[in-house]
């Protein structure tokens, strides 16, 4: 029964970053969202109904592990996607203005001001909260601080940043995929920052639905909004102030440091 290998985060942690190199590693190179979709379904896309695999198979998911989550008994292992709560506000904060639920208002900074404070005071983005995501800290607890029944590895986004070769390695021999350097250096490669922004570009230009691109998303699209924003880390640490950060702190810091940020 156990047929599902779960690529699990918070939204906006590098839950795509790591699909797609997951994918590399396992399948080769990827070259549209699409592809993506079908090597690695997302069960948001799916839906509640989905029917079990009948084969083993790669599932995004941002929903929390519980009960609720589709499929839960089906599980087989998980990959825990990682990244400093700070950062997943600020990026959370770029995707809810690409998809038209960032607050809007003509005054970009008061509009980001205003999403910050509403993440701080509900410990994430309340629309994950009523979508069965829960807050950051209830995520990252259900699936890293609960004794499971299967293995779950985790991933930093910022090791994807500085070592992903390193990332690679500790994905293969988590999945059992004897994959030589060459093999290993490739399917990073194709997974950069630069070459998913190309897929995007790509997919947009023909209009191919998937993650880059979505008809009703065409006027954010045509304005230069982008899925593959920046691919950094460290930006919140240049745009909070120090009262944002106290509220933030007083809010995140306890898990945020048992993680290993600050």
């Amino acid at each position: 029964m156990s047929k599902i290998v779960w690529i699990a985060s918070y939204p906006k942690s590098g839950n795509t970053w790591v699909r797609f190199l997951v994918c590399n590693l396992a399948f080769g190179p990827v070259d549209s969202a699409a592809t993506l979709s079908r090597m690695a379904p997302d069960i948001h896309e799916l839906g509640a109904a989905v029917e079990p695999p009948s084969s083993p198979v790669f599932m995004k998911t941002h929903f929390t592990f519980s009960d609720a989550l589709p499929l839960a008994a089906h599980t087989a292992g998980a990959i825990y996607v990682l990244r400093d709560p700070a950062d997943v506000m600020l990026s959370n904060y770029h995707y809810a203005k690409r998809s038209g639920a960032g607050g809007g208002g003509d005054d970009d900074e008061a509009a980001l001001d205003r999403y910050l404070d509403t993440f701080i005071a509900a410990h994430g983005d309340p629309r994950w909260v009523t979508l069965g995501m829960g807050s950051w800290e209830d995520h990252v607890r259900s699936w890293l601080c609960v004794e499971h029944p299967f293995p779950v590895l985790r991933i930093r986004y910022e090791d994807l940043l500085t070592d992903g070769i390193e990332v690679a390695g500790l994905l293969c021999r988590a999945l059992g995929l004897a994959r030589g350097a060459q093999d290993l250096a490739q399917a990073v490669a194709a997974a950069s920052f630069e070459s998913m922004k190309r897929i995007e570009e790509a997919d947009i230009g023909a209009k191919r639905v998937g993650i880059f691109y979505k008809p009703y998303l065409e006027q954010p699209i045509d304005a230069g909004l982008r899925f593959m924003r920046a691919g950094r880390s460290g930006e919140a640490a240049k745009r909070l102030s120090p009262q944002q950060w106290r509220r933030f702190n007083a809010a995140f810091g306890p898990m945020r440091g048992a993680l290993g940020y600050g």
